[in-house]
């Protein structure tokens, strides 16, 4: 194939660095409709070149401007802010002396059910296939076959707190 500018794919030509360099900024971005949207670039898609924007006096909202619908983005400031952390599992305060009663209660529970339950380093293992993490609530499973994992959760949610 002979080299044809005309084929490549626009994505080929975008300057990923330009998009990083975006992150962490507060914008103004001006739509094909004439909306201009502002806020603090939390992160963009190099593909669909759309960004994600975080808005609100605590930046507690997000707002995604899709990328067909971006005519222009002008940086407000040259200082970058620095980003909450979103998306993450918020830390929660448990005693230690709670979180062991969970874990003997699941143990116990696991066991009553002929469940294999090894301990290593505070990780619960049934059959190398399914782990089991502080505080051993059933989101803290981890397991591959989902049927497996369905069924863990499932008991998990019937032990008490």
């Amino acid at each position: 194939m002979g080299e044809n500018s005309d084929f490549s794919h626009k994505i080929y030509k975008n300057d990923p660095l330009l998009f990083k360099s975006y992150i962490g900024m507060e914008v103004n971005i001006l739509t094909e409709d004439g909306t201009t949207i502002s806020g603090i670039v939390y992160t963009v898609d190099p593909v669909s070149e759309s960004v994600v924007l975080l808005q609100g006096n605590q930046q507690n909202r997000l707002n995604i401007v899709f990328g067909h619908a971006i005519k222009n983005v002008e940086i407000c400031s040259d200082k970058p802010v620095k980003l909450p952390e979103l998306f993450t599992n918020t830390p929660t305060n448990i005693l230690q002396s709670t979180i062991e009663e969970r874990k003997n209660a699941v143990i116990k529970m696991l066991k009553e059910n002929r469940f294999s339950v090894k301990q290593e380093n505070d990780i619960l293992t049934i059959e190398n296939v399914l782990l089991i993490k502080p505080p051993y609530e059933p989101a803290n499973c981890i397991c591959a076959n989902s049927i497996i994992l369905g069924r863990i959760q499932d008991l998990l949610s019937r032990v008490g707190n």
